[in-house]
């Protein structure tokens, strides 16, 4: 499911996006101003996002996957590429809270987050230490 969702997103494909979220969803871009909420909200900034990208968003073989079940909750947190056209792809931090309805699955909370690289407290001590 997570899988599809994201190539959705990425596609521009709002029939399948909206068919994963409800108005209880809330999602979290990579801009610290870009959080909505619901159907109307996130149909917004797809169609934004899908207009920016052309068509030409590319995200990158999920790494470093974490998941966590819990009854008629899932979350799965990853690690994957992001790209757009030519330009090179940017790592980004996947983070989603997934709950079941029947056989259903809806997104309750999605948040992405371009994340550094070289940044972390051992690379940047082992740097200091040269």
């Amino acid at each position: 499911m997570t899988r599809s969702f994201i190539d959705a997103y990425a596609r521009g494909d709002s029939d399948t996006v909206l068919q994963s979220i409800d108005e209880r969803t809330t999602v979290y871009g990579s801009d610290a101003n870009q959080v909505v909420h619901g159907t109307a909200e996130v149909k917004v900034m797809l169609a934004k996002d899908a207009h920016l990208w052309a068509g030409k968003a590319r995200i990158g073989q999920m790494r470093d996957i974490s998941t966590s079940n819990e009854g008629d909750l899932q979350t799965i947190f990853f690690n994957a590429t992001f790209s757009v056209g030519n330009r090179p792809p940017a790592p980004v931090r996947f983070c989603m809270v997934w709950r079941r309805s029947g056989t259903v699955w809806h997104l309750v909370q999605g948040s992405t987050a371009v994340v550094t690289q070289g940044q972390s407290s051992k690379a940047i001590l082992k740097e200091n230490a040269r």
